[in-house]
């Protein structure tokens, strides 16, 4: 079934985030359909009649917003964000007015203006749509200092002038080789880290868990090929799908394969039991792995102490320096 697409407009691309300073979510929504994912629960507030990973809203005017939004950061940092003062010299100050001139000279402007932004922290930013649309390249383009006039929004977004100071640094997941398209764009940014996310090493597994994103055979090769453009590339293992990837030889092979695409840091995280995501995995997993999710769910601590062990003897055969997230 093909996704219900809806054109948006947001106020501002960038929203605070958990996990870094700023998220940029050129969708909401998401066409991948994975099993289990855990940001099922936002469908409540779409307005969407259909379940989520069966529509994608697509914001159209996220380049003209982002660029905005750069504008308005480089403004901010311009302006003095702390005053420190020479305890020295407010001893010495004898009266308000020379310690007003104290402090006045004290006065420190940050020099920096990095900010850090992960895409996306929701909806994977290579959405088949973005074939069509060109949104997220479009924001790339913007992040570059570009012009962004490649997408299929309503408005053409400007480019950054020179008084524009903001360059942040990058952060993209995505489960999509598409990304191997804006490797050119990639390339002209200052600060990037491209990673995606990898489950298994069987593309019939990824099919099955992952009906909407690329295969598990191509996200490696993306991942390989991107390394290979010079880009600084990560992979992110998560879930750990029970029964499929948790034993030794499976997560050695996950591991093993990522290793060989050149990818500079692994993180590894564990499978998230929400209620609607164990119902979904049960609706399509074949009995073993059904079997080894409802252990999993009974008996969570000695699992997880179990994975992790799992995980670091792994990396440690392979020399592999591995983040663990639970």
């Amino acid at each position: 079934m093909e996704p219900a697409v809806r054109e948006v407009f947001c106020k501002s691309a960038l929203t605070k985030s958990e996990i870094t300073d700023y998220a940029l979510n050129p969708y909401v929504g998401c066409a991948h359909n994975c099993v289990y994912c855990y940001a099922s629960f936002m469908a409540r507030f779409s307005r969407h009649d259909r379940p989520w990973g069966q529509w994608v809203d697509v914001k159209v005017n996220a380049p003209q917003a982002l660029a905005a939004d750069l504008r308005r950061s480089s403004k901010r940092q311009q302006a003095p964000t702390r005053t420190v003062i020479d305890p020295v010299l407010e001893n010495l100050a004898t009266d308000a007015n020379t310690r007003r001139r104290a402090r006045r000279k004290a006065q420190l402007e940050r020099s920096s203006t990095s900010f850090e932004i992960i895409m996306s922290s929701v909806t994977d930013p290579y959405q088949p749509l973005e074939r069509t649309y060109r949104i997220t390249r479009a924001c790339l383009e913007i992040l570059a200092g570009g012009s962004s006039e490649t997408h299929a929004g309503l408005f053409p977004a400007p480019a950054l002038d020179d008084s524009i100071e903001a360059h942040p640094s990058l952060t993209i997941l995505t489960k999509s080789d598409l990304v191997l398209r804006d490797i050119d764009v990639l390339q002209d940014l200052r600060h990037v880290e491209v990673g995606l996310t990898v489950t298994s090493v069987d593309d019939s597994v990824s099919r099955l868990y992952e009906p909407g994103a690329s295969p598990a055979s191509k996200r490696l090769a993306a991942l390989k090929a991107l390394a290979e453009a010079g880009l600084r590339t990560w992979a992110f293992i998560s879930p750990v799908l029970p029964y499929h990837s948790d034993s030794e030889e499976a997560m050695l092979g996950i591991l093993r394969a990522i290793q060989d695409t050149g990818a500079s840091r692994v993180m590894v995280d564990r499978f998230n039991p929400y209620p609607a995501s164990v119902s979904r995995f049960m609706r399509v997993a074949p009995p073993e792995a059904a079997a080894a999710l409802r252990a999993y769910t009974r008996r969570q601590a000695e699992y997880l102490d179990m994975l992790r062990d799992t995980v670091w003897t792994c990396a440690s055969k392979l020399g592999m320096a591995v983040r663990v997230l639970f």
